[in-house]
């Protein structure tokens, strides 16, 4: 394991899909499965802006690694 989450859920996803599993939807799935367990462990009162806040990432991220936007510095995470 490293220092960067992402870095590591993507490889343990990698390893996944080069073990033959395709069905990138369930991928997903559970891994909105695993956000959504990290979400309940914010207090009550800060879900809301967690999970706004995480869908908000997730917008920007997909459209900045997509090349649909690239409006300065990125807030990758490396």
């Amino acid at each position: 394991m490293s220092d960067c989450l992402h870095c590591d859920i993507n490889a343990l996803v990698q390893k996944r899909i080069d073990a033959g599993e395709t069905d990138v939807s369930d991928l997903a799935a559970m891994m909105v499965e695993s956000l959504a367990e990290l979400v309940l462990l914010a207090s009550e009162a800060d879900r809301p802006k967690v999970m706004a806040d995480a869908l908000a990432h997730f917008g920007h991220t997909f459209l900045e690694r997509s090349g649909v936007i690239s409006d300065g510095p990125s807030d990758a995470r490396h």
